[in-house]
């Protein structure tokens, strides 16, 4: 049985076109907080899950845990590129305008802004960071893919 599920291929996001992604319009995530210095980096605080603590014989709390409380968030500090791409996800500019941005700020072919971003987006969405507001067009097909994969169930 646990072998059936290891086996079992992850599903596969579906495949964006350039022209979608472009008009895609990044959000950050606002249960986030995020500092700005005076270079203009910022520095984004992600809070973390308490986990349980960890309690030995008859519940008492560990050495560790009475010497140092847990930290309640991470931080990610963020350097300056990705801090002007930060700065620029305000759920109004679209992936577009970034890459104009980018491209005028440090000389880069359109291929070489859209991918960097694309691979930026990637992980900033992976932890959580970002989200995406879809054209309308994106959005339904998305949501028909997905009635289609539950009707499949």
């Amino acid at each position: 049985m646990v072998l059936d599920r290891l086996r079992r291929k992850k599903k596969k996001a579906p495949e964006i076109p350039r022209t979608e992604f472009l008009k895609m319009k990044p959000v950050r995530n606002p249960a986030l907080r995020w500092e700005k210095d005076e270079q203009g980096t910022y520095t984004v605080f992600v809070p973390l899950q308490q986990q349980q603590q960890s309690k030995g014989r008859k519940g008492k709390k560990g050495l560790l845990s009475k010497l140092a409380p847990s930290p309640t968030e991470k931080k990610i500090q963020l350097d300056k590129v990705g801090s002007i791409v930060w700065g620029l996800c305000d759920g109004e500019r679209a992936m577009q305008d970034i890459v104009e941005h980018l491209r005028e700020e440090y000389k880069l072919l359109p291929s070489e802004a859209e991918v960097s971003l694309n691979a930026y987006f990637n992980q900033l969405s992976k932890r959580g960071l970002v989200g995406f507001v879809l054209p309308e067009e994106t959005r339904r097909r998305f949501m028909d893919a997905a009635e289609k994969e539950e009707k499949k169930k």
